[in-house]
This record gives structure tokens, sequence and C-alpha cells, in this order.
């Protein structure tokens, strides 16, 4: 029997989490998974295969240095083990953490393989990417069997900021159920939920309430919006460190009956069906999974010009690693508009940026003008063709073989 181990941290929200459920779900019956985590006593998502765990239970996601350098030693020490004595093809791990622990394991028993799920040069905004990860990066992933980089725009960012070699270096893209995505929409909303949205032009944006998201850009943005189209409505999907300066945010533009917080949503699909546009305001992304999704179910995109990833989706003509763009830019899949400044905002007497000024354009000239949503809407469906979980799991196995 084929064997492959997966390591990621948790199976608790998250983009890559998600990414690893869908891989897992549909990877060939031929094959035997473990999946080797921090703590498995807390699950979100589903998965096929076998759990193993570290044992780090009631310490989710924390960032002391002391408790990640506790997890390091362990993991190293039972991917040792299991390389040793699980009989796998390969070890393929997710996130950098993960990455890390994978490579100095060694790869003398089963082939080590990294899935790098971010912009690290983009995370050098926080100290411990640039003064601890990405000098490990630079050292360590070199001696990888292979690096998946989940987006064109990050595996060139390895290439060029990095010193990592090309042939070392292929990228796999997020893959997607279509139908499953269907069969979720089909869930229906509480009545009081349907008729808080009815009649409303909704924006939708999906995602953890976090810095790395930029929501509070877009309240600020939809406050111009409501301005010109009074019936706009926003709904936030999702939960976060931020939930509560969002919803203060909200209250202190006056805008508390016309911003939705839905809270964590195991199922965003049954909220996204009720929105006519989807925009995503990262500052920055490896390969969003909300947008990819939006994008699946048709939704017409607006997304801030984050490059790794935004531009696979919804520009594929532009250079992924060009200028960042500086106004509204309508592009073959979706409009791009300029990244914000990632400035948090106490208030609502502060001006706002031109990128938020942008980004109020963009919307209001989707939500007003029904051809051009429709026309969106059909690029999205024609985009999401080339997302179909299939093609991806195929290209996972044969990176398994051939490393």
């Amino acid at each position: 029997m084929k064997k492959v181990l997966f390591v990621i941290p948790y199976l608790v929200e998250g983009g890559a989490e998600r990414a690893l459920s869908n891989i897992t779900t549909y990877f060939p019956p031929e094959w035997h998974i473990d999946i080797l985590v921090n703590d498995d006593t807390v699950v979100d998502y589903s998965y096929e295969g076998t759990i193993l765990t570290l044992g780090f239970t009631g310490k989710m996601k924390t960032d002391s240095v002391l408790f990640q350098f506790r997890v390091l030693l362990r993991r190293v020490r039972m991917l040792r083990n299991l390389k040793k004595n699980g009989n796998y093809q390969a070890c393929i791990s997710f996130l950098d953490s993960a990455n890390i622990a994978n490579v100095l394991s060694g790869r003398r028993y089963c082939k080590t393989i990294l899935s790098v799920r971010i912009s690290l040069k983009q995370s050098a905004i926080k100290p411990q990417y640039k003064y601890v990860v990405n000098p490990l990066v630079k050292a360590l992933y070199g001696f990888a069997d292979k690096i998946v980089a989940v987006s064109a725009g990050i595996r060139e960012e390895l290439i060029a900021d990095f010193g990592l070699k090309k042939k070392n270096i292929i990228t796999i893209e997020n893959g997607y159920n279509m139908e499953e995505i269907r069969l979720q929409c089909e869930e229906s909303l509480s009545e009081q939920q349907e008729k808080l949205l009815y009649d409303k032009k909704i924006i939708a944006t999906t995602g953890r309430l976090s810095l790395q998201k930029g929501q509070w850009h877009l309240i600020r943005a939809f406050s111009e919006v409501t301005k010109e189209i009074p019936n706009a409505l926003l709904m936030i999907i999702g939960s976060g460190e931020l939930e509560n300066y969002l919803k203060d945010l909200s209250k202190a533009y006056g805008l508390e009956e016309q911003i939705y917080f839905t809270g964590h949503a195991g199922n965003p699909y049954k909220y996204l069906k009720w929105a006519d546009v989807f925009v995503l305001p990262s500052l920055y992304e490896g390969f969003p999974n909300a947008l990819a999704e939006a994008v699946c179910m048709g939704l017409p995109c607006i997304a801030t010009d984050f490059r790794t990833g935004a531009r696979e989706l919804l520009a594929p003509e532009m250079d992924l690693l060009g200028e960042e763009i500086q106004c509204v830019t309508e592009t073959k899949y979706g409009i791009l508009t300029p990244v914000c400044s990632g400035k948090l905002y106490g208030d609502a007497e502060e001006l706002l940026e031109p990128s938020e000024h942008f980004l109020a354009d963009a919307i209001c000239s989707m939500l007003a003008d029904e051809a051009k949503r429709n026309f969106y809407g059909q690029r999205s469906k024609v985009r999401g063709e080339g997302l179909k979980i299939d093609s991806m799991i195929d290209k996972w196995v044969n990176v398994i073989e051939e490393a």
C-alpha cells in the first residue's frame, strides 16, 4: 500500500487547513493517509486518513515563542520516528513551522515536500518572519526534495528573494469540488437572516477577522458606498481577533444596521449565494481561498492587488510581480484596486485613503451596473473551471511519485 504523511499544526479554521482537508478527502483511495497535528481534540474540517497528534491540547495557535520552540522539538523527534518506521513515500508539510520541522527531521527514509501557502516576502512586516522564519527558509528550504508553491507569484518570490532553485519548485493551486459547493449553497438561512438580507444590494467578504485581511478598510469604503446606494448591506463572514474592533468601527460610522457579522461559518456558501458582489480587501495573501471559492460560485469579484493570488485568479494577463496598480482596474476575470495601507483607524473622523476611495468606486460601479455584474459573474464561472479539485490531486500525486 502507498502511504503519505501530511503535517500541519491544526485542522481548525484557515485556508491552508481547508486546502489540506480537500486534498486528503479527494486523494486516490489506494493511498493510506496519516495527518500529524499539534492537537486532535478540535477538528473543524473533514478529512480522510488517520489523525496523529503531538499532544499539545488547549494551546490553540498560540504565538508564544517558548510554545513554538517546544512544538518544533517534539515535532522533529516524532517526524524522525515516523519517517524511519512508517514506510511513507513522502512527508508533505503545510505552513512554515511544519515545513521547518519536515526539513530538520531529514529525508533519508522518505521524500520531503514543503507546501508554501503565504507570501513570505510580504509577511516580513511581522518581526517573527523578518528575524526568524525567513532566515530559516533561506537556510533550510533548499534541502527539501520539492517545494510546492500555492501560486505562481509565491514561486517567483521563492526564487527571486530566497535564492531557491527553479527546478525544485512547482506551483499547484488550491482545488475545489464544484458539486460540493453547489450542495452547500442549498442550505437555508434562518427566517430572520433571510428577512435581513431581502431586497438589499449585498457586498460579501469572507475570511478570518485579522490584520492580514484588511476588513476595516472595506468598512470605511462601505461608508462611502451607502451614500450612493442606500440599500447596500455589507456581510462579513468569519470570526477572529479583530471582531470587536470591526464592530466598534461599524458603530462609529453609524452602520451597525447595514453591516452584518455572521460569525464563524462552517458553511460560508449559504451566505455567499445571496451576494451581488464579492470583495476581498486583503493586505497580502498566498492563494486566497475565499476569492477562489467566490469565483467558483460565479460571483462578480473585486480584490485588492495583493498580487500573489489576486492577479492569478482575476488578471492572469498581468505581470505577477509587476508594479502595483494605482487605480481601479477592470481585468479579464474581475476588478482590482490598490492595496490599502494597513493602518488601523480609531474612529469615523479620519479621511478615507485614496485606496479606500478606489475600493468604494469599484463596488459602486459593480452594484449600479447589472450588465457588468452579469459579465463578471460569467467570467468567474469560466475561471472556476480551471480550479477543479481532480486536476489538482493529479498534480499532487505526480509530485510524490516524481520528486
